[in-house]
């Protein structure tokens, strides 16, 4: 027997009513999902991270912590707690990434987002992270996600390996979750 949401309704009702609305966003509206997530991620004061980010010279934690501090204009704190990270460890990746980086990211509009939320699963690494979220939402190939990345595609191979290993059980939850 399936729990009732909140509002009185089961987990098939929700997931049919949002099938339909992201049908009528993409086929009415001309959404795609990339733009989809940043107006969910902006709705739910969460801050969406560009991929873009990451193909720089910049550590993958260096690249959030300049981005959140620079281009969204957040406290070490505030970041500290969006990243369920020390604040001491945010202050140290944004000195280093300012020392390496002098201005700002510069984001293309149409730039693939990540949601901010899903770096406090603190059980894989912020690159791992990414490239299981692209692979997972984006069903990306690991050329596809190393072309975004700036990284060998054999590099991003080792990393979604070791991310889904990582996930283990979790993978199969994560996919039924996804067919909504």
């Amino acid at each position: 027997m399936q729990k009732a949401t909140k509002e009185g309704n089961s987990p098939d009702d929700s997931r049919r009513l949002l099938r339909s609305i992201l049908k009528f966003m993409k086929d009415s509206q001309g959404l795609s999902l990339s733009e989809l997530i940043k107006i969910y991620s902006e709705s739910e004061k969460d801050h969406a991270i560009p991929v873009s980010i990451f193909a720089g010279v910049l550590s993958p934690s260096e690249s959030v912590c300049k981005y959140l501090k620079e281009n969204r204009h957040l406290s070490f704190h505030d970041i500290a707690a969006m990243l369920e990270r020390d604040d001491r460890s945010i202050w140290t990746s944004y000195s280093r990434a300012s020392g390496k980086m002098k201005t700002p990211f510069v984001i293309e509009d149409q730039d693939i987002v990540i949601p901010s939320q899903i770096f406090r699963d603190r059980s894989k690494s912020i690159l791992e992270n990414v490239v299981y979220f692209l692979k997972a939402n984006y069903s990306f190939s690991n050329s596809k996600i190393a072309g975004l990345l700036n990284k060998h595609p054999s590099a991003i191979a080792t990393v979604a390996k070791r991310a889904e290993n990582k996930m283990g059980g979790k993978e199969k939850e994560v996919k039924n979750a996804r067919q909504i």
